[in-house]
């Protein structure tokens, strides 16, 4: 009987804990990493010859909204092709739980300008007919749903707060009652020990520039300030679970302060690799640094290109409400002609 599963010979190992590479075998028995060094051929029931490869655990994508995607992509492409295993979604507060009935279209809006996953794909990938609406529900939902990666998923505030507050309170910026924060904190508890891991948000105030679908700012863009610091208490008060937002424009010091109260590891978003942006790079690291060195877990974390920004003269994104004025599909073709020959314009 072989002692081992599958044997991967040969290869050279890059084992993720910072040592330097080295070459030897890895078996594997019952999904798990049994034994690292000299094995025979005869030792597994499947053998892998892994000569002049390399070795590798798999990447974990802690930014992706694949949310939606998940549904009919199991490998979450581009990045299962990238030798990423595990994925984060509920990034910057955009999720999908919870959700009444009378919100799931909205909730899938939200996700069109910022993240420009068009809305007729996720009704077609994943319907509106929705077999969730509690955040432990969705968790169910996405456990059945086939996978090839395995997949995080953080507490996205944009549907919690239009839970609880509805959607014009939650865009208000309004401060909620105590019975309405006390809601809220209860759902996210709730959420936590069905398996989510933290929560999420941005915050680009009044005049974001990832505005909802039509133009206005999300509802983590104008929430009020006491209601994240109660957030942050509430995975100090857990002991567990970490955060992750979007939130440059956020002053320094309610950044540290957010890691003192929560205790937890916050993700920044984002550290810009644009070589027209390296003072700002250097002083973003600078402040990780002194972050650190007070024992904050803030880390910046930041895409590795200068991405293209994909523009068409029917759709723009991250710019939409000057582009709608000239030139957006309440335009007439008309009008929309002129502006765009017009050099002020």
């Amino acid at each position: 009987m072989n002692q081992y599963d599958i044997v991967i010979k040969n290869g050279t190992i890059i084992d993720g804990t910072g040592l330097p590479r080295y070459r030897a075998d890895i078996g594997i028995r019952a999904g798990r990493i049994a034994r690292i060094g000299r094995i025979t051929d005869t030792g597994g029931a499947e053998v892998l010859d892994a000569e002049g490869l390399i070795v590798a655990p798999g990447f974990v994508d802690l930014h992706t909204h694949y949310d939606a995607q998940i549904h009919w992509d199991p490998y979450c492409t581009i990045s299962g092709w990238h030798g990423v295993t595990s994925v984060a979604i509920g990034n910057c507060g955009f999720g999908f739980a919870p959700a009444r009935p009378a919100v799931r279209e909205r909730l899938f809006r939200m996700m069109t300008r910022t993240e420009q996953v068009p809305y007729e794909t996720m009704v077609a990938g994943v319907g509106l007919d929705w077999d969730w609406e509690s955040m432990p529900e969705w968790m169910d939902h996405l456990e059945r749903v086939p996978k090839g990666v395995n997949v995080l998923n953080y507490v996205p505030l944009n549907p919690l707060l239009v839970h609880v507050l509805g959607l014009e309170g939650a865009k208000s910026g309004r401060q909620a009652t105590p019975d309405e924060l006390a809601e809220m904190k209860r759902l996210i508890h709730e959420a936590m020990d069905a398996g989510m891991m933290g929560w999420s948000c941005q915050r680009f105030g009044k005049n974001s520039m990832q505005a909802d679908y039509d133009g206005t700012p999300m509802p983590t863009d104008m929430m009020h300030g006491d209601t994240l610091l109660a957030f942050a208490e509430l995975l100090g008060e857990r002991g567990e679970g970490f955060i992750e937002m979007s939130a440059a424009p956020m002053a320094r010091e309610k950044w540290e302060r957010i890691a003192e109260l929560s205790g937890a590891p916050i993700i920044y978003q984002a550290l810009p690799p644009s070589r027209y942006l390296l003072d700002m790079h250097a002083d973003l690291l600078a402040w990780f640094e002194r972050c650190r060195e007070k024992g904050l877990r803030i880390y910046g974390q930041g895409i590795t290109q200068n991405p293209p920004l994909v523009f068409t003269l029917d759709y723009w994104d991250l710019w939409a409400p000057v582009w709608n004025e000239f030139a957006g599909p309440d335009i007439d073709r008309e009008t929309k002609l002129r502006n765009l020959a017009d050099p002020a314009v």
